[in-house]
Formats: C-alpha cells, sequence, structure tokens
C-alpha cells in the first residue's frame, strides 16, 4: 500500500478543483498526519503530483492508529479525485510516479512549465525518429502549445494542458516512443550519424543505441546514467560528457566513463579499448549493473568514482600559486585532486569487471 507523508486534510471540500469525479474503482492508501479521525469519516486533501500540481482527493477513513505523540497513520478508501487531473492522480495514488518510494525512476510526463503547459520527454534512441512518429508528434502538438523543443540529449519535448497528458503518453507509446526519465533511471541513449557519416569507422552508433536502449529502457538507478556513442574520434555525441561513452576508431570502440557537463564539468575517463562492435551492448550493461550494486542513492558515476578512490589520498596545494594566476573563479587544485580521485576509482572499477 502506498504511504504519503506530511499530509493535512479536512472534513469539507478544499474546493482546488472544479469538479470531482468518482473512480471506477477505488484505492486503498496510508497518509502519514498530525491530525486525529475517526473510523468511517469522509475526509478530504491534497496530492501533490509530478506535474506540480495540488490534486484534490476525497476518500473514507477505514482504520487510525496512534504512532507516537500527535502522530497518526490512517488508511484511507480513496473515492473520487479532481476530474480534470484524473490519469495522473492515480497514477500517483498507485506509485507509478517517482514520488512515493515505490521504486521506480522519476518518469518525464507531465512536468509543468513557467508558462503554464505540461512538458512530456520522449526518447528516440541515437536520435531517430519515423515518418509516423513525427506525424503523431505533429497532431499532439498541434492540439497543445503548437510547439516542441529538441534537448541536446535528443529526446523530444512536447508541450500540452495538463488534461492532455495521458493521452498524448498512449499516442506517443503507441508509435513506438518510450517516454523517459528525469532521475534515477536510464536517459536517452545518445548516437552520432553513424554509418551515415564519411568519417564511419565500420560501426553503427545508430543501431547500437536502439539496443541498448531495449535492453535498459525501464531500470531503475541510484541517480542518472547517461550513455552517449560516436562512431569516430571526432566524438560529435560528447562521450566524455556522458557517463558511460564509446568512441569507435578503427572498427572497435574507445570505453569511456564518469564524464559530466554541468556548472562544472569532469571529462569521462579510459575505462578500456578494442571493445569489438557485436561486444559493446555487453559491455555497456555490465557497467549499468555494477553502477546498480555499487553507487549509493543519488550517486552519479563520476561521484562513486570519487568515492571509491578516495582512500588514497593525493596532495598538490603546491601548485596553487601558479594556478591562482590564470584561475577562472574554479578553484583548480580541487579539480586535478578530484581527476587524481577519480583515476584511482576507475582502477578499482576495471580490477571489478575484469577490463
Amino acid at each position: 500500500m502506498i504511504k504519503f507523508e506530511d499530509v493535512m486534510f479536512d472534513t469539507d471540500p478544499l474546493e482546488l478543483a472544479e469538479e470531482l469525479t468518482t473512480l471506477d474503482q477505488a484505492l486503498d492508501i496510508t497518509i502519514c498526519t498530525d491530525e486525529e479521525a475517526e473510523t468511517g469519516e469522509e475526509i478530504y486533501f491534497g496530492l501533490p503530483a509530478e506535474i506540480g500540481e495540488i490534486i484534490e482527493v476525497r476518500g473514507t477513513v477505514k482504520e487510525a492508529a496512534e504512532t507516537g505523540d500527535d502522530e497518526y497513520e490512517i488508511t484511507v478508501n480513496v473515492t473520487a479525485v479532481d476530474a480534470e487531473l484524473k490519469n495522473i492522480a492515480i497514477d500517483t495514488l498507485t506509485g507509478k510516479t517517482g514520488d512515493t518510494g515505490s521504486g521506480q525512476p522519476m518518469w518525464a510526463k507531465g512536468i509543468k512549465q513557467q508558462n503554464n503547459t505540461y512538458a512530456i520527454l520522449a526518447n528516440s534512441p541515437g536520435g531517430m525518429l519515423t515518418a509516423a512518429q513525427l506525424e503523431v508528434i505533429a497532431k499532439l502538438s498541434a492540439a497543445g502549445a503548437g510547439a516542441v523543443k529538441l534537448t541536446h540529449a535528443q529526446r523530444i519535448v512536447l508541450l500540452v494542458k495538463a488534461d492532455q497528458v495521458e493521452n498524448a503518453v498512449s499516442e506517443l507509446e503507441a508509435t513506438g516512443l518510450n517516454i523517459g526519465v528525469l532521475h534515477h533511471g536510464i536517459r536517452n541513449v545518445r548516437a552520432c550519424s553513424g554509418p551515415l557519416c564519411r568519417f564511419n569507422q565500420q560501426t553503427d552508433s545508430i543501431t547500437l543505441a536502439q539496443e541498448v536502449a531495449d535492453r535498459l529502457f525501464g531500470r531503475t538507478t541510484a541517480f542518472d546514467i547517461k550513455i552517449a556513442l560516436s562512431d569516430c574520434m571526432r566524438n560529435c555525441s560528447e562521450c566524455y560528457c556522458a557517463d558511460i561513452g564509446l568512441i569507435a576508431d578503427k572498427g572497435t570502440y574507445k570505453v569511456v566513463i564518469g564524464g559530466r557537463g554541468s556548472q562544472v564539468p569532469f571529462r569521462a575517463l579510459n575505462l578500456t579499448s578494442g571493445i569489438k562492435p557485436e561486444e559493446a551492448a555487453d559491455v555497456i550493461e555490465k557497467i549499468v549493473d555494477w553502477y546498480m550494486s555499487t553507487a549509493n542513492d543519488g550517486e552519479r558515476m563520476h561521484k562513486l568514482l570519487l568515492r571509491l578512490g578516495s582512500e588514497d589520498k593525493v596532495d598538490l596545494s603546491q601548485l596553487q600559486t601558479e594556478f591562482d594566476k590564470y584561475s577562472d573563479g574554479v578553484n583548480e587544485i580541487d579539480r586535478l585532486t578530484d581527476q587524481f580521485t577519480r583515476n584511482n576509482g576507475l582502477k578499482k572499477l576495471k580490477t571489478a569487471l575484469n577490463l
């Protein structure tokens, strides 16, 4: 049973919704609160949703138990929710979103934007879309905000109204477009132009991106995992800024790991090389499995390498004066120390994976 913390309720409607709609099948949830309730009492409360809205919910108290001083756990039989946000409410109440501790990734659907539209991020492994997918995207966009956004990670951002989110998700998925994740999962697998490009190194990053996506889509991870594939050393997919990157050279792949963009970037480190194209998906999955078994919650790959390598200390403080002459505000000693530390962590990864 899904449990929601720190819930405040009332015995009168909250008037957050213009209309409440009765659920086809009532749902039981547990709420934790500092308010006492009586069995059989009808209550109303606000349910925070990932789209940024508070959804009004009506339910009947089935059981109330005191768990501490002015602390109660109440089993509620939910009977009605905001009519406009019914499907989103059901997803939240049944643990299909990332906010309830259900062990699921945080899915990138129905994210409220500054212009009061709601964003859906659709994956396109390798950055490839079919004519049929583009047709559906155009239709949904016309009914919504009239525009879509492309991200650096080769994802489509569709902007719709709140009551269009669930239908849009269904129509996108019917064309083979999976909804991506915001956090705690595998991001869209990026790829360069692959065999379409004259610099290709007898590899096919587009096909590999689809294979990796098929294997790993939907997995829950400690935090985000970004995967990028480039079919030559020009590295158009920016593999050195990804958690896992593969760069082709003369028919095989070099594997780099632990990269990050953001305000203070980290360049990925070389893990291994000479990986044949037919071995590449297995190597990526092996790294992901290791990460899932080793990382702490909320720990990106570069932070995991830092933690593993932190046992072997290095002191570079004697270089501080020279770095200060050219610093742009970033502490270069800290960055260089982190680079040494990540290298130490990388050695442990190579041993663990026998690479």
